[in-house]
């Protein structure tokens, strides 16, 4: 007899939290049901924030299963239900290579494509991650494939749940990256990329620590203007890689590929 799907899905939480990486037949097999039907309950879980997909698995979400004290604002972003964004991170996992060291910064987009890296990277990929984001740390910590270097520094339990401050920048004195992964707030042809001012050091020497910065903005943070307390971070001319999804204005696409940058435009996923 098959399990009730709310009951299911409880059970697929409490496996995960358990055994950690499940492919969907395995669950098919486990409760009697079609993979239509744990296809269903995946999609259902992932819109609740509960888990998120990895090509190859499953991954349950860190934060839900902790039981940590988390804001509103990272609940809200975390849980944010645009497709653009997941489908952003994908496209931008699908960059990462065995063997690469990645910097993670504390972006929600950031946060994405973490979870989306390919499940054979995280259990053989001999990855390094540096990151000063807690999300980031706790997703990618408990795979066999990953080592985790979370930078030190004040912790910001209301932005994201990241650590910054002097300590945060001693941190990433020595080290190196092949690709940064990085979470746009504003970007235009005019004030290229911009971030808060209070952040801004932290982005310079993320960026100077790395050899390939890739990126990641939604299709609302291309074309803005510099805002108030806003910090140009790196020159238009110096984008080498941009992934953002299919809404991006296409005149901005059309320059920047003029200038010799590679514009990645995520496709929807496929069912």
């Amino acid at each position: 007899m098959t399990t009730s799907a709310g009951t299911r899905r409880a059970e697929i939480i409490e496996i995960l939290e358990r055994e950690r990486y499940l492919k969907v037949a395995d669950l098919s097999r486990r409760f009697g049901v079609s993979q239509t039907s744990i296809h269903r309950d995946l999609h259902q879980l992932e819109e609740q924030g509960l888990l998120s997909k990895v090509h190859g698995g499953l991954v349950a979400t860190p934060l839900s299963r902790l039981g940590l004290e988390i804001s509103p604002y990272v609940v809200h972003q975390i849980r944010d239900g645009r497709l653009e964004k997941k489908e952003i991170a994908r496209a931008a996992a699908a960059l990462a290579q065995p063997g690469d060291h990645l910097i993670f910064d504390s972006g929600i987009l950031s946060y994405f494509t973490a979870c989306s890296l390919p499940g054979v990277l995280l259990i053989q990929g001999e990855l390094t991650i540096i990151t000063n984001s807690l999300p980031v740390a706790l997703e990618l910590a408990p795979w066999p494939g990953v080592e985790t270097i979370l930078l030190g520094g004040e912790y910001q339990a209301n932005r994201m749940m990241n650590v910054t401050g002097p300590s945060t920048l001693r941190s990433l004195e020595g080290l190196h990256a092949d690709k940064m992964f990085f979470t746009v707030d504003a970007i235009d042809i005019q004030h290229g990329v911009t971030t808060a001012g209070d952040e801004a050091e932290l982005a310079y020497q993320m960026i100077a620590a790395c050899t390939n910065v890739i990126l990641l903005a939604a299709r609302d943070k291309i074309g803005q203007a510099q805002q108030a307390r806003q910090t140009e971070i790196m020159p238009i001319s110096a984008v080498r890689t941009l992934v953002t999804g299919q809404g991006a204005p296409a005149e901005f696409v059309t320059y920047l590929r003029s200038q010799g940058a590679e514009v990645i435009l995520a496709e929807p996923e496929t069912k």
